[in-house]
């Protein structure tokens, strides 16, 4: 009795070290997997790019045991693991300024870390070559300039320093640091702000400097100066309270003579609104003795985005209360969208 059972165990082992040989002797293949190679940046005097980038996405079907192959499956599709391989042009004999070409990818992929890591192979690939291209970069001090988020020089910017010394491409003529919102200008006009330049490389990637330089803006650029233009107070009622309400003030704003600086455009566009101030009357303002608000200056959205108009000095508040009407008429009433609001 006891030699079956040990018989029959020894069966079963056995059978089970088949199913598992068996298991892993079995190629899968993961076919059409993105695949992105990346230039290194290990060595920081070599600006590497393929086929004119950083880095570059393929193609490829990757090989390997089932149970290889659905481990990596998984992480893939749970987002555990990108197929990402990095390119060292030192490893790969590239490291002197000049053009190159891969002239195997499915070799060059087949090799890399990543896939040999996880003991896969790659049975194909598309393309098959791939252009590198290797510049040398040297120390060069370079100007800096100060441009918008259309790359346009912003003039009177005052840079601490105005020059800086890094490793860049031999054609390199400046330096940039880029203030890209509205808020960064305002910033900078109010005081100097700190950010850290960079370089643009030929193809359009970027290549940060880690040094910090202090940027400040002139108080106005060239083509604004101060302007006063008179106000048409309205009112942005919600629709529950439209109709129903008029404002009696205890404090009325003084928008006879609203002090702006602006370009002579945004200033013309500005007096084209209907209303160039407006009163925001909220729901609970209604039973409130008295309310204390500032008011909103209705400036031109287009000429707020481009930093061309703005208010001087700090909104002036209005006081009041809500009163009901019953067939009197109320006060002017203005879209009940919200405008964007001034400084």
């Amino acid at each position: 009795m006891f030699a079956k059972t040990k018989k029959a165990v020894l069966v079963v082992f056995i059978t089970c070290l088949i199913w598992v040989w068996a298991d892993l002797s079995l190629d899968d293949v993961l076919e059409n997997q993105t695949v992105t190679i990346i230039a290194s940046k290990a060595n920081e005097s070599l600006w590497v790019t393929i086929e004119g980038k950083s880095e570059i996405q393929l193609k490829a079907n990757i090989s390997g045991p089932v149970g290889k192959i659905r481990e990596i499956a998984q992480k893939i599709d749970s987002g555990k693991e990108k197929l990402e391989v990095s390119f060292d042009p030192e490893k790969q004999n590239m490291a002197v300024a000049g053009d190159y070409k891969i002239q195997d990818v499915r070799k060059f992929l087949a090799e890399s870390d990543k896939i040999r890591d996880y003991g896969l192979g790659v049975k194909f690939v598309r393309p098959d070559t791939l252009n590198i291209k290797v510049v040398e970069l040297k120390n060069q001090t370079l100007s800096i300039k100060c441009v918008d988020e259309t790359d346009t020089e912003i003039p009177g910017a005052k840079m601490t320093p105005d020059i800086i010394t890094t490793l860049a491409p031999e054609l390199t003529d400046s330096a940039k640091i880029k203030l890209s919102s509205l808020m960064e200008k305002k910033q900078a006009r109010g005081g100097a702000i700190e950010k850290k330049p960079y370089i643009e490389l030929a193809n359009g990637e970027i290549r940060n400097i880690d040094k910090t330089v202090k940027v400040e803006l002139p108080t106005t650029s060239e083509d604004m100066k101060p302007q006063t233009i008179s106000g048409t107070l309205g009112f942005i009622f919600s629709a529950n309270l439209a109709g129903g309400y008029k404002v009696e003030f205890t404090k009325k704003p003084d928008i006879g003579s609203i002090q702006i600086i602006a370009t002579d455009e945004a200033k013309a566009a500005y007096e084209e609104k209907g209303f160039e101030v407006l009163l925001e009357i909220q729901d609970d303002d209604v039973g409130k003795p008295e309310i204390t608000r500032p008011i909103i200056y209705n400036f031109p959205a287009k000429y707020v985005s481009e930093d061309k108009i703005r208010l001087k000095g700090n909104p002036v508040e209005a006081k009041f209360k809500l009163v009901p009407v019953s067939s009197a008429p109320a006060e002017p009433i203005a879209a009940p969208a919200l405008p964007p609001a001034a400084e």
